[in-house]
């Protein structure tokens, strides 16, 4: 679960950094550098806006910041990786080029996109793609009968009031504990094994504009609404990959070629490439680290559990162990690159 929900969180992320309306000016002041990029004020603060909403309220500017320069430090890795992608000002960086770049880098990015979609359709195989949303309440497994009973109370209050006509993205938004809360609960296209098994067979019984009742994983309750299914190869599919903003509709004539959007788009892009190829495209760990790591942490996983139990919680398992990988590859990127904050300009934010 953890490689999917990282890879559209990122998507997700990215697609709120663009220059918008309040392109970075010369007035606008660096608030931070990394890797020798600058980061003017404009960019964190429209991304901390859109980013971080929580039951109505922000999280704190310092919290989000650790998180945005985690961000950073993921694309500078890829920008080093794939130098010919972007060119070296990054998004907000006021790069050599014109926004929309040249010719050659126009087709870099195209041609990243595509292989984003390639790979997504080989995966499908012979069955469709679905286009899902989700309202996530965590359960810890470590939760007392009376905290697990009171976090079944809520989702049930979801559902009712979904039942009663509220919008489902809006109580995605507001209350799911999920890291696509800020995207509405939408998780992007996804295929077979790419989530859950208690999520993708919820999701593939749903209909187009169908919710599914309530129902358990080891993650927590979800409720699932399906927001579209195609054949991998469809064009509403190409074009999402290619073009985010056009998203599940089945209709383009609201699409708009933002190079700004695309940028952005292509940042995320890198990012999760980044990201897919040091943390998941390495060999599974052997399930005797897996058993090792269960056993270290098996409160975690409830009191309760045995070492016979580890089956019914091994994809849980795996999802904190690359959880935790990925902290560590954050933790030398930190070391490996230069960050400077501005505090000066960081007190005008706090």
């Amino acid at each position: 679960m953890t490689k999917t929900i990282c890879h559209f969180a990122f998507l997700c992320l990215a697609a709120l950094f663009p220059f918008c309306s309040v392109a970075a000016q010369e007035s606008d002041p660096t608030l931070l550098t990394v890797n020798g990029i600058p980061v003017p004020k404009s960019e964190f603060l429209y991304s901390y806006h859109h980013n971080c909403e929580s039951d109505g309220e922000l999280l704190p500017v310092n919290d989000f910041l650790e998180r945005f320069i985690d961000y950073k430090l993921k694309l500078a890795a890829a920008m080093d990786e794939y130098p010919s992608v972007l060119p070296k000002g990054g998004l907000m960086g006021a790069p050599e080029t014109s926004p929309s770049g040249t010719a050659g880098e126009a087709q870099s990015l195209k041609a990243a996109a595509e292989y984003s979609y390639q790979q997504a359709c080989r995966a499908a195989g012979n069955r469709e793609l679905v286009y899902p949303a989700q309202i996530l309440l965590r359960v810890d497994t470590r939760a007392s009968a009376a905290q697990a009973a009171k976090v079944k109370q809520r989702i049930d209050s979801v559902w009712h009031a979904l039942q009663n006509g509220a919008d489902f993205a809006a109580l995605a938004n507001r209350l799911s504990d999920d890291v696509t809360a800020s995207c509405g609960g939408e998780m992007g296209w996804i295929g077979p094994n790419q989530v859950l098994e208690e999520v993708e067979r919820a999701v593939y019984a749903l209909q187009k504009g169908q919710t599914s009742e309530p129902f358990l994983s080891p993650a927590g309750w979800h409720i699932v609404k399906l927001l579209d299914r195609q054949p991998a190869t469809s064009e509403v599919v190409h074009r999402w990959y290619l073009t985010p903003r056009a998203a599940h509709s089945s209709s383009f004539t609201a699409y708009d070629p933002d190079p700004f959007l695309s940028r952005a788009y292509q940042e995320g892009l890198l990012v999760s490439q980044m990201t897919q190829q040091t943390i998941y495209d390495k060999a599974a760990p052997e399930e005797k680290e897996l058993k090792r790591y269960f056993k270290k942490n098996r409160k975690r996983y409830g009191k309760k559990l045995k070492k016979r139990d580890f089956p019914q919680v091994r994809d849980l398992v795996l999802a904190d162990y690359q959880q935790l990988q990925e902290q560590k590859w954050v933790v030398d990127l930190r070391r490996q690159y230069k960050v400077k904050v501005n505090k000066s300009v960081l007190r005008t934010i706090e």
